[in-house]
Formats: structure tokens, C-alpha cells, sequence
């Protein structure tokens, strides 16, 4: 994949979803600094059944976007045990809870299934948009891309505890069983103005959710004003940010009338800032490729 402020292209089985960054009129556009970015991950069906003494059936019923992977050897569980922030429930085959991330309230914890025969799951339930898995204490701004996403971020504690590294995993997403992949797209401003990019949609893609995230933060922290950040699509504020003295994330999903399918839709991000000022937006489809 490639990137630039002006045009991002990503290919899904030649099926095509352009965006193209556009200026705002303001006068002082230039004073911002924009950075933009994409990922998509392939979602691959776990063989939970064929591997494990115990199927975590559980997991079709309350698992929504979820990362798994396979440690290639048995775990011990009382090794894992402390990693939680709070335990759901534990057997003598596995363990399910939340881990806490760093700097991330407990309302963003990921929750996390270990079992003893090496498999180790974290994700977010099914009624949580595919955009919470950003965390945007790890945007890299010179890199112009997140380093890590929540669901990441939590295997890690976990494999860390465990004394393992993990080289390849996968994605699912258990409330959608029919989807193949998962996208996020994402740009972010320092600065005020006002920035947009289009989003279209295929007909022949078949979406099960849209969502977004929507980010500010003062980077002056000393300062204490009253600044305002909007998140907009077509014109219509989906939603707006003000007095920033802390970073503050919103997240949640949109409608077929939000986001339309076949024709462009203009998102955009804008804020009253002055130049310490970082905001940002992400759109997250979780879909399936025809």
C-alpha cells in the first residue's frame, strides 16, 4: 500500500475504495500539518474445535474483532493469571478477563481468553465498533501510521508474561462470521482548519459495520483552552470535541446514511486550535469481498 496526503489507493481483490484529501478554503490551511493512513487486516476462521481439549464455544456468543494466535506449546495458567486486570472466568482449561493497556481508563481494556493448550485470543465484544481497537497514544506522527492497535497491545502483555514471541497472527471477527476483512483509515491534523478526504464504497462490497474514531489532544499542556474539534461526513457532524485539557477519544458506528455505498462522501476533521493542537479521525468497515 501506498500513502500520501493527496490520494490513498487500496486494492481488495480489484475492488477499489479511493480517498482523496482535499484543502479547506480557510486562509490558514497551511499552518497544519496532516498525516494520513491506512490498514487492513485479513480475517482467518479459528480451528478452536480441532485443537483444544475445550472448545471456548463462549466465544461465538460475546467475541466481536478479536486477534488470536497459537503458541505452539502448552501454557501455564498461573503464569498468565496475574496479566488480568479482573478475571471473567477461569477453569482448569482456561482463563477469560480483561488486561488493562497503558494509559487507557478500564473502560478500554481488552478482554483476553488464554488456554492451556496455547491458544491466546484478545478482543472486544460484539456490540464494540472495530474502531476502539485505536489507540491513539500510539499514533506515530513521523511515521504517519499506528505502531501497535489496542488488540495488539494486550497480546503482547500476555505473551511478555508468558515468556514467548509471537511472529504472526490473526485476525476474526466473531459477530460477523461472513466478513473477510476488516479496514481502518486515518488522518490526523496539528494545527486548525480544516482537512477532508472521500471515501467510496463499492456496490459489489458487502459491509456488516461502519464506525469511527474521533481524537483530540492539547500538546501544550499547559495551556487551557477552550478549542473545539469536529468530525463531519457529507457535512453533517457525526461528532464534536471541546475544551480540550486532556486527550479524549469518542468512538462509535454509522449508518448506511452516514457512509454511503457507490458514490463519494466527503469526510472531514477541522478544528479552532492553535498549532500544538493534535486531532484526528478514523473510519473503520468491517466486510466482505465479493
Amino acid at each position: 500500500m501506498k500513502f500520501d496526503n493527496s490520494k490513498m489507493k487500496i486494492s481488495m481483490l480489484g475492488v477499489l475504495i479511493l480517498i482523496i484529501g482535499s484543502l479547506s478554503l480557510y486562509s490558514y490551511v497551511n499552518r497544519g500539518t496532516t498525516t494520513q493512513s491506512g490498514e487492513t487486516y485479513h480475517f482467518i476462521k479459528p480451528v478452536f474445535a480441532q485443537s483444544m481439549s475445550t472448545a471456548p464455544t463462549f466465544l461465538d456468543e460475546e467475541a466481536g474483532i478479536s486477534l488470536y494466535v497459537n503458541i505452539n506449546r502448552s501454557i501455564d495458567l498461573s503464569v498468565a493469571r496475574p496479566v488480568y486486570r479482573t478475571m471473567e472466568k477461569e477453569t482448569a482449561d482456561y482463563i477469560v478477563g480483561s488486561v488493562g493497556l497503558p494509559g487507557l481508563s478500564s473502560d478500554e481494556d481488552v478482554h483476553c481468553f488464554v488456554h492451556k493448550d496455547g491458544w491466546i485470543v484478545t478482543y472486544y465484544l460484539k456490540g464494540e465498533p472495530l474502531s476502539k481497537i485505536v489507540d491513539w497514544n500510539l499514533w506515530s506522527q513521523s511515521a504517519s501510521k499506528l505502531t501497535k492497535n489496542k488488540l495488539q497491545a494486550g497480546l503482547e502483555q500476555m505473551t511478555s508474561a508468558i515468556a514467548v514471541s509471537v511472529s504472526s497472527v490473526n485476525y476474526y471477527h466473531f459477530h460477523y462470521p461472513n466478513a473477510t476483512n476488516c479496514m481502518i483509515i486515518l488522518k490526523t491534523v496539528v494545527g486548525s482548519g480544516d482537512r477532508s478526504f472521500n471515501v467510496t464504497i463499492p456496490d459489489d462490497i458487502k459491509v456488516s459495520e461502519r464506525s469511527w474514531s474521533h481524537y483530540a489532544q492539547s500538546t501544550w499542556y499547559t495551556y487551557e483552552g477552550t478549542y473545539h474539534t469536529y468530525f463531519k461526513i457529507n457535512g453533517n457532524t457525526i461528532n464534536s470535541i471541546s475544551g480540550i485539557t486532556n486527550p479524549v477519544t469518542d468512538y462509535g458506528t454509522l449508518t448506511f446514511t452516514n457512509l454511503t455505498q457507490g458514490t463519494p462522501n466527503v469526510v472531514g476533521v477541522s478544528s479552532d486550535a492553535r498549532s500544538s493542537y493534535l486531532y484526528g479521525v478514523c473510519i473503520g468497515l468491517v466486510y466482505q469481498e465479493p
